[in-house]
């Protein structure tokens, strides 16, 4: 992706949805791109009630879309029956959609409640990057940090991130548990230790750089930290400074368990007070 074409933005009517909306008016403003906005009934209603929904809802979001006319590209509503989630895929992959704009699920203390929301399912199924809005984004990101280990969904995600927030400073930080040194030759692992230490940082700056245009004219502001210790504790300590967490889901495959988008985003995706975008490989 070197530009957001378009952008679609999934809304349940609640106060969650408003600000993922908010937030993509404000990308359509910054990048100019088209912007569809779903809605999705829930199947299984009697027809007269799911008739009488739908007209309810496409009157209302047609009337919050012209209040926002005029943008520089347009506005498109879709009302469709079916399971949130799938309809949400399906739309996306129909539309060529870059970005799947969702609202964060109901807050709950435990990630594991996160696991099973539609926010959740499209975020693990889908294979186009995914934000979601946690905060009603009115100017542009301008801190972005990064949890990065050169995984395909981590480099994915970080691609995204350039072109969604371009002017953005960077923070991108590669958190492994320290390694195991033996007791038989602790000299020769420390080095040894030392030498795969230096490797791993020369490719994460030479991957980093070369995904965030550090070369270029307009060169984000970046920083490249490689820190040994749990990367949950890691990440969840500079919570407070970012206004968009950027991370790769780790799926491996189209099964419905707990840890198909992996450990480190299954607790930070719900426990994030920012805007998280993450890509799965």
């Amino acid at each position: 992706m070197t530009r957001i074409e378009h952008m679609l933005v999934a809304t349940d009517l609640t106060d969650r949805s408003e600000r993922a909306f908010a937030t993509a008016l404000a990308l359509q403003r910054q990048h100019g791109s088209a912007l569809t906005l779903i809605h999705v009934i829930a199947a299984g209603l009697p027809a007269n009630l799911a008739g009488r929904w739908r007209r309810e809802v496409e009157a209302d979001l047609a009337d919050r879309l012209s209040k926002v006319g005029g943008q520089s590209r347009a506005l498109d509503l879709v009302v469709v029956t079916g399971d949130p989630y799938n309809a949400i895929l399906c739309e996306a992959a129909s539309r060529s959609a870059d970005l799947i704009v969702v609202g964060e699920p109901n807050k709950h203390r435990l990630a594991d409640l996160f696991v099973g929301t539609t926010a959740e399912r499209v975020i693990r199924f889908s294979d186009r990057p995914i934000l979601l809005a946690k905060q009603a984004q009115q100017a542009p990101y301008g801190r972005v940090l990064a949890a990065f280990d050169l995984s395909e969904g981590a480099v994915r995600a970080l691609a995204s991130a350039r072109v969604t927030a371009p002017a953005a400073e960077f923070r991108v930080v590669h958190a492994s548990w320290p390694p195991r040194v033996g007791s038989s030759e602790p000299g020769a692992a420390t080095e040894a230790i030392r030498a795969e230490a230096a490797r791993l940082r020369a490719a994460l700056e030479h991957a980093v750089r070369d995904l965030l245009g550090a070369n270029t004219a307009q060169r984000p502001q970046l920083r490249i930290d490689m820190i040994e210790d749990n990367p949950y504790a890691v990440m969840r300590s500079e919570m407070g400074w970012p206004d968009l967490l950027v991370m790769g889901t780790h799926s491996k495959g189209r099964m419905a368990t707990t840890t198909a988008i992996g450990r480190l985003a299954r607790h930070l995706l719900p426990e994030a007070p920012c805007d998280v975008l993450v890509s799965r490989p």
